[in-house]
């Protein structure tokens, strides 16, 4: 026997694939054209062309828009393609494209499918918003901020819409999370049966309606009976589809919607979309008992009044969404600072289960219906712990072991108000747990907190049996729409009060505050001994930058004294004295952590001896402290102060006095007077000393201040001023390698070289003297110098130099930035630290040789040489 052919499937998806959008006809009260929007030629056109544009579709079909419209009117399109998209239509009212005089046209222009879609329809000017559009605006949005709740707010929109627009009925149909409707707010005619709190099947609007209701935000259907007009030709000529009508404002509507109505008793309908984040929200859907042929003008606005209700809608549940995550925010924080007091967080948690129960509302509706309150159930490491209403231990335990198997690592949060459909044993207990909120709160789905929300019995009314929205009817495989729209009650079960976003979005957050508790515990003793490392590291690494950049000065010191000194004796006794000074000094800092040192405390160290023996010391000035670099530069200077009045001055006779004042200037700099009286007579020294160097060259150099000695006789003068800058407020061809470079002895009195450049960068006074020294002996020309980072920055980039020393670390800050621009410019350079060079040298510059500090005269010229041959 042959076989049969199988008898075609028929289901819901049919309707879903309807193609709304090329349905090939329009309604046949309006006028299509589709133009080349290039050379603006008629490719195909839709109905009533004569009456509407004076000339039939024969005369029109492949023929220059320009036969149709006026120059003025052809320009005014032509502008429109050139300065916008028009993804959707740009309405045009009459008389802008009125084509048979004294015949009131509006229009509508739009591009689709690479077509330009003109659209005509009858002006309705007898409609009294065409005279004060303006009034009919304000009308539609009086009232717009003053309902206090989501309910009011929709049921003032219905009935703004009912009023002003004048349909039958008008209803908010609001969008479920399983897509079926429900009718959210009303506003009617007094004879209609009421529609308010039905819910209606998805398949009534089937998903390529609802994708065309997020983009085509208005729809209107004049009449439910009428006869499509075709599009010709059917195929577009350039493209050889269908033209894309989804934009279209004549767009034919489906049969099966039309017969949809017709069973509801509609004869003419209108939707507005509700968009809310992107997504349809809802539709504010408008009925008529009769043909209702809505003007142009009315449209608009009710475009414009479904775009501010959606954004005031939007607003309205972000503010409200926004309270409610502040509230939950609130509750976390005080469960967390419990928590914090906890060693083990386990324990933690189970003596926060009130807490918790609150914090996510486990009885939703039912605890307004005056129901059980629901309850909660924490399971950390294999031990539970319930409280309220909930399943047993047992039921719990297997409970999680499926949520362990079933959840991905990284999914942490679960939520259902239908638990026995997912997870059928759940069944067993639907009256206590048919919701579930579940959270894992360690980084495997093993450890959870649950809330459980009872069973609701709801009872929802349906607009006709929801099981038959749909009816095999006489177009053959076609389905019918249902006939019955009588109210089908339902009792739901096995279901309980929906999670709403504000209950996930705060069982995210608690999941994420409890993963960190447990993460921080976890690493913390790693973090801490990273930590400890990290610090003993920069301890090591600071402490070796501080002993060699010391053993820098006093070396210096060494070989600065022993010029200065006329014999061993002087030399060692001058060494000494200077030595100690920086030994006071250091001891100061320490005492301080190395932040600061007051003038006063420094000035007392150094003259303390001289209190009790010989003269009269005076010390008047504020409280102020310097930083540490500062501080040993003063130390020293003072130092060379106290000696040489000690020798010579007010401090060697009994008579003698000493005052030293400071005092801030309005700048922020500290301005310090020493001024001796009342000693032997002072004359004015024949040549200047090492020590006048330290006090007048070095202080300024180290400070970035100045300081000046002069020798009136009756007692020397100091004066020095020390910038803001350096007080503590309270409130060419390298080397091959970039090894530590230790060698011996250069031999300095090698023949002259042409005399070179060299930009010298240290911060150090008594170290640059020693630079500046050896740079001299070879016979070539120091450059700068600087001591302060945008000095050495400012002369690289402008000085002409042929190398360069850079200190690495300038009182705090890298020399990198003037380091990099003498590599940019091919200047070669040495860098000279007190840094581990193989910690501290950035790659870039790991080819440059580095000279360890301390260092001898001999290094430096030797490291200048071989950057210079």
């Amino acid at each position: 026997m042959p076989n049969n052919p199988a008898p075609a499937t028929v289901d819901l998806t049919n309707c879903d694939r309807e193609p709304i959008h090329i349905p090939g006809r329009i309604l046949p009260h309006g006028v299509l054209l589709v133009v080349d929007p290039e050379r603006l030629v008629i490719e195909q056109l839709a109905g009533d062309t004569e009456r509407l544009l004076g000339k039939p579709a024969a005369d029109l079909l492949g023929q220059p828009l320009a036969g149709v419209v006026s120059d003025e009117q052809l320009g005014r399109i032509a502008d429109l393609v050139r300065a916008s998209s028009l993804q959707r239509p740009r309405h045009l009212l009459d008389p802008v494209l009125r084509i048979v005089a004294g015949h009131p046209t509006d229009a509508s222009i739009h591009l689709s499918d690479g077509a330009l879609l003109i659209e005509f329809e009858d002006a309705d000017l007898a409609n009294r918003h065409v005279v004060d559009p303006l009034a009919c605006v304000q009308e539609m949005f009086d009232g717009l901020g003053d309902a206090p709740d989501l309910h009011e707010y929709c049921q003032w929109a219905a009935e703004r819409v009912r009023t002003v627009i004048g349909y039958d009925r008008v209803m908010v149909y609001r969008f479920m999370p399983d897509e079926s409707g429900w009718v959210f707010a009303e506003a009617r005619h007094d004879d209609l049966t009421p529609f308010l709190d039905l819910h209606y099947p998805a398949s009534d609007i089937p998903k390529q309606a609802r994708a065309l209701y997020l983009t085509s935000t208005l729809r209107l259907i004049t009449e439910v009976d009428y006869e499509p007009a075709p599009v010709l030709p059917v195929l577009n000529p350039r493209s050889g589809r269908p033209i894309d009508l989804g934009q279209a404002v004549l767009r034919d509507v489906s049969p099966i919607h039309r017969e949809y109505l017709r069973n509801m008793g509609v004869n003419a309908s209108m939707s507005i979309s509700i968009v809310h984040e992107g997504k349809l929200w809802g539709l504010i859907a408008c009925h008529h008992r009769t043909p209702r042929r809505l003007p142009r003008h009315l449209r608009a606005v009710c475009e414009l009044f479904g775009s501010i209700f959606s954004l005031q809608l939007e607003a309205r549940l972000r503010a409200a969404g926004l309270a409610k995550r502040l509230e939950s925010r609130a509750a976390l924080n005080t469960i967390l600072h419990a928590l914090a007091d906890e060693d083990d967080y386990a324990i933690g948690l189970v003596a926060q289960r009130e807490a918790l129960l609150g914090y996510v509302a486990a009885g939703g509706l039912a605890l307004r219906l005056g129901q059980s309150k629901g309850g909660i159930a924490i399971r950390v490491n294999d031990g539970i712990s319930v409280l309220g209403t909930t399943p047993s231990d047992d039921q719990i335990a297997a409970l999680t072991d499926w949520l362990t198997a079933t959840m991905q690592p990284f999914e942490g949060v679960f939520t259902t108000d239908r638990l026995a459909e997912v997870y059928p044993p759940a069944a067993a207990y639907s009256g206590l747990g048919s919701g579930l909120l579940a959270i894992s709160v360690s980084r495997e789905p093993h450890d959870f907190i649950l809330w459980f929300r009872p069973e609701v019995l709801e009872t929802v009314r349906w607009g006709g049996d929801p099981n038959k929205p749909v009816e095999q009817g006489p177009n053959g495989d076609r389905l019918t729409p249902r006939k019955s729209f009588e109210v089908w009650t339902e009792t739901v079960r096995q279901q309980s009060a929906p999670w709403s976003n504000s209950d996930q979005d705060a069982a995210f957050d608690l999941r994420v505050s409890l993963l960190e508790i447990v993460l921080r515990r976890i690493d913390a003793a790693a973090r801490e001994r990273l930590r400890a490392w990290e610090h003993e590291q920069l301890l090591m690494a600071e402490l070796d930058h501080r002993v060699k950049n010391t053993l820098a000065n006093i070396q210096a010191l060494v070989a600065q004294t022993s010029r200065s000194a006329n014999s061993l004796a002087d030399f060692t006794a001058g060494l000494d004295r200077r030595i100690r000074s920086m030994s006071r000094a250091h001891s100061l800092l320490t005492k301080s952590r190395w932040e600061s040192v007051s003038i006063e405390s420094l000035l007392q160290e150094e003259l303390d001896a001289y209190r009790m023996q010989q003269g009269e010391i005076t010390l008047v000035g504020p409280n102020v402290s310097l930083t540490p670099k500062a501080a040993l530069a003063l130390s020293l200077a003072v130092h060379e102060l106290v000696t040489n009045a000690a020798k010579y001055g007010a401090l060697s006779i009994a008579t003698g006095k000493l005052e030293v004042l400071w005092q801030m200037a309005p700048d922020g700099a500290l301005h310090l007077v020493w001024r001796e009286s009342e000693g032997p007579v002072v004359t004015e020294p024949e040549r200047r000393g090492f020590g006048s160097t330290l006090i007048e060259r070095a202080l300024a150099m180290e400070t970035g201040g100045t300081s000046a000695l002069s020798f009136p006789s009756t007692g020397v003068i100091c004066t020095i001023m020390v910038p803001a800058s350096a007080l503590h407020l309270t409130s060419g061809p390298a080397a091959e390698t970039s090894a530590t470079v230790h060698p011996e002895a250069a031999d300095i009195t090698a023949p002259p070289r042409p005399t070179q450049r060299i930009l010298v960068v240290e911060d150090s006074a008594l170290v640059l003297m020693e630079i500046e020294d050896a740079i001299a002996d070879i016979g070539w020309q120091m450059v700068g110098p600087a001591m302060r980072l945008d000095e050495a920055v400012a002369l690289v980039r402008t000085e002409a130099i042929d190398a360069a020393l850079f200190d690495v670390n300038l009182d705090g800050e890298m020399s990198w930035e003037a380091a990099a621009i003498a590599q940019d410019r091919g200047i070669p350079f040495v860098f000279t630290t007190g840094y581990d060079s193989n910690s501290m040298i950035p790659e870039q510059f790991a080819d440059h040789l580095i000279v360890a500090k301390p260092f001898k005269r001999g290094e430096i010229v030797r490291a200048l040489r071989a950057m210079l041959p």
